[in-house]
């Protein structure tokens, strides 16, 4: 102990000899705030409100979850400017929506292994582990698409981070592989495997898988990501609607709240956290673009579809098939930007917890307690698993407990 205190006074010594002060010392990683309550870990009261919430909608969703481990949710697809739903798909196990169920549960703290929803994680995990074939690594089951995979393909390595379990690496590194050969010539990826044509929804998808498990020590091959850097790039809208990105950079150039949350978390997930500039070369010729991130944020806040907390009432029409789906990129994307402005991230995050607490069932049956609905999953309180998921995660994004969504 003495040696300690002698070494810390010997530092500020040196320290005030060089003309600085403690506080002033260089560090590593992000910026932190001056501000003393942004470093205590303690949770405030709201904190702890919306874990009341979150704990009601995981209550839900492990009252719905099947025998086989899976939750049920029409599989469909969108469909223009709607949703539609497979014929072969109605009332069947969801991959996807399994997969983010569990990732729901594991973001509030609950593994395969422990907490009070360990068994409803492992359930899903067996019903995933069930459905991947063992040649190729595809994930599908009842017509479901890249989309499922790449979801069933990042819970796999969130189990793996925490788990460490041989037979889910095995499966996780098959699933990679499949991401991998599947990226098309755009560098990007479509709703089925080597499709030609691709879309930001579906890459960004992909990309956290990949993320994901490189993060847990799979080995993702370099050009997989240059290439699909440059396709995210080649999305960023420069002058129709500064800052947002396209569906598509052939097809379809619309953009979105959804797809523009969707371009910022991609490029978070290839380590591009704020505005850059990058060399471009085509047509023979060499140049420089810059990618301003800050008009993305500035985006996406102008075009919050629930900008108006009054319209917000459970089964609310405004929940339409990009909602939850937009949400949940547009707060990992926010979450990110708080080391470039936190004011952001606060407001941002404040918004969240007091819209969707609004747009949670608290009535009528016991089933119907603690859910979100919307067009994806159905608006029948009791069914819904989809919105519900997507909620929880989102709320959880700030606990810190998933990888993926760490800083």
């Amino acid at each position: 102990m003495a040696l300690r205190i002698v070494a810390a006074l010997l530092l500020m010594a040196a320290l005030s000899l060089a003309g600085t002060s403690a506080q002033d010392a260089p560090e590593f990683g992000p910026p932190r705030s001056t501000d003393d309550a942004s470093r205590d870990p303690r949770p405030t009261a709201a904190d702890l409100a919306i874990q009341k919430v979150v704990d009601k909608g995981l209550r839900h969703l492990a009252r719905i979850q099947e025998n086989d481990g899976s939750w049920k949710n029409d599989v469909g697809n969108k469909l223009g400017t709607g949703y539609q739903r497979n014929i072969d798909g109605y009332g069947k196990p969801h991959l996807g929506v399994t997969a983010i169920c569990c990732m729901a549960f594991m973001a509030a703290g609950h593994t395969p292994d422990r907490g009070e929803y360990h068994r409803n994680v492992a359930a899903g995990l067996a019903f995933v582990l069930s459905n991947i074939d063992r040649d190729t690594g595809w994930i599908s089951q009842h017509g479901t698409r890249m989309y499922s995979h790449a979801f069933c393909t990042m819970f796999l390595a969130e189990v793996y981070g925490q788990t460490r379990d041989p037979v889910v690496l095995s499966n996780l590194r098959n699933a990679i592989r499949f991401i991998v050969e599947s990226q098309n010539r755009q560098g990007s990826w479509r709703y089925v495997p080597n499709q030609a044509d691709s879309d930001m929804s579906i890459c960004v998808c992909q990309l956290q898988a990949l993320r994901a498990a490189s993060n847990v020590g799979v080995m993702v091959p370099k050009n997989a990501i240059e290439d699909a850097k440059d396709y995210v790039r080649r999305s960023y809208n420069h002058f129709a609607s500064p800052g947002s990105f396209k569906y598509q950079i052939d097809w379809d150039d619309r953009s979105t709240f959804a797809l523009t949350a969707a371009g910022v978390v991609a490029l978070q997930s290839l380590g591009e956290y704020d505005t850059h500039t990058y060399t471009v070369t085509e047509g023979g010729r060499t140049y420089t673009a810059k990618l301003d991130l800050s008009k993305s944020i500035t985006y996406l806040v102008n075009n919050r579809p629930d900008k108006v907390a009054s319209w917000l009432v459970p089964g609310t029409r405004v929940c339409d098939y990009g909602f939850f789906y937009g949400h949940y990129y547009a707060a990992q994307a926010m979450y990110q930007y708080q080391f470039v402005s936190k004011r952001t991230w606060d407001e941002w995050n404040r918004q969240n917890r007091e819209h969707f607490t609004k747009l949670q069932h608290e009535y009528g049956e016991k089933l119907e307690y603690g859910a979100w609905t919307d067009e994806i999953g159905g608006f029948e309180p009791r069914d819904n698993a989809f919105a519900t998921a997507m909620a929880c995660l989102i709320l959880s994004i700030p606990r810190g407990y998933l990888p993926i969504f760490q800083n």
